[in-house]
């Protein structure tokens, strides 16, 4: 006697900040045959396994070959880590004692994505001298309004022309006077 071909699938996907990424599927187990008749807790008619299939999506089906995952029963959720972006398509069944397999669950699908980097670190003024940006017609212009210590750090994310924002704290202004430039920026590398 096959088990209850619905088992329902809802792929709740945590993306781990490491690459892979880790998904996790939640299901609920058949409590009943494909007869109407309850599934019991013992004897062969009762659920032995549950196996999810996973493969990469093509048209939302999934393509061969499947890999197999193959949990107790008694369990109603699973972690796979997927390796490779990508569309990815999941389903389940359960097996009973006897050996007879329910049809597949409905199909849930994710998209992993590409790992995305971190940004580069411990930017570093690689030439001292510290410009002010100034907007002229269909350009910038780097004016030289003073110097910073070596090894002065940069904001990686902020940049124009190549320079990159460097504290406003760090100068030795080359003018004694005069208002001073919210943003400064300097060669960095």
């Amino acid at each position: 006697m096959k088990t209850i071909i619905y088992v329902l699938l809802a792929a709740m996907l945590l993306c781990n900040p490491l690459w892979a990424a880790d998904v996790t599927l939640t299901w609920t187990n058949a409590t009943q045959n494909e007869d109407g008749s309850t599934i019991p807790a013992t004897g062969d008619n009762s659920l032995d396994t549950t196996t999810i299939e996973y493969a990469a999506c093509i048209a939302g089906q999934l393509s061969d070959p499947r890999i197999p995952v193959v949990v107790d029963a008694s369990i109603e959720t699973t972690d796979i880590s997927i390796v490779t972006p990508g569309d990815w398509c999941f389903v389940a069944f359960h097996t009973n004692v006897a050996g007879n397999a329910s049809g597949e669950s409905n199909i849930a699908i994710k998209t992993i994505l590409p790992a995305t980097p971190n940004p580069p670190g411990f930017l570093t003024v690689t030439d001292l001298v510290v410009y002010t940006v100034v907007k002229q017609k269909d350009k910038f212009v780097l004016l030289a309004i003073g110097t910073v210590a070596a090894g002065t750090s940069c904001n990686a994310n902020e940049s124009v022309n190549g320079h990159y924002v460097v504290p406003n704290d760090a100068v030795q202004w080359t003018a004694a006077t005069g208002p001073r430039p919210i943003v400064v920026v300097a060669k960095c590398a």
